[in-house]
């Protein structure tokens, strides 16, 4: 009966112990982080004849990890097209993520949808535009920064109901952030 109830004991302390260096471990992780970065969009006109809309600008974006697995990113961005610098766009991007390393520190990895929402403006006419998108990304996260490298492909059906020809639309961000 002795050694049962050492082995119950020892059973006991490691996972306690375990327990605590998980609680532990959790404690250090940071769901939260803010940022800022370059945003570029791309719409492609797919017959000849027509030239791309290329848009360069900034972005600021939030997020917030629920897990190491799931994710959700807000991004507000103000582009300008590259050709005609009147012409402005601003929007915001509303993903959800699905990957590895999106709470802990280390390389990270992910997938995922969402919205986006966007007005392009030049002197007193404005067009807003507004679909899915499917994203994917990688980055990784030091103790208190993160960095993102992010692609999106864009559904098309307004811009091509606006120019009245097929197109492409992709997105990219490159973005610095303060985790916490």
């Amino acid at each position: 009966m002795k050694p049962l109830k050492t082995g119950i004991y020892a059973l006991s302390l490691i996972s306690l112990s375990v327990a605590c260096q998980a609680n532990a471990e959790a404690s250090y992780a940071k769901p939260f982080s803010v940022g800022i970065g370059s945003y570029a969009l791309i719409v492609s006109a797919d017959e000849s004849g027509y030239e791309d809309d290329e848009f360069s600008g900034f972005q600021l974006n939030a997020a917030y990890a629920f897990s190491d697995m799931v994710a959700g990113k807000f991004t507000y961005y103000n582009t300008e097209h590259d050709d005609w610098s009147d012409l402005e766009n601003n929007g915001f991007d509303l993903v959800g993520y699905f990957g590895t390393g999106l709470l802990n520190e280390g390389f990270k990895a992910y997938i995922g949808g969402g919205v986006y929402r966007e007005t392009w403006e030049v002197s007193s006419f404005d067009e807003t535009f507004s679909g899915f998108q499917l994203n994917g990304g990688i980055g990784y996260h030091w103790p208190s920064v993160t960095l993102d490298l992010t692609l999106g492909i864009r559904s098309t059906g307004e811009y091509e109901d606006f120019a009245e020809i097929d197109t492409t639309a992709m997105s990219s961000s490159l973005s610095i952030g303060y985790r916490f």
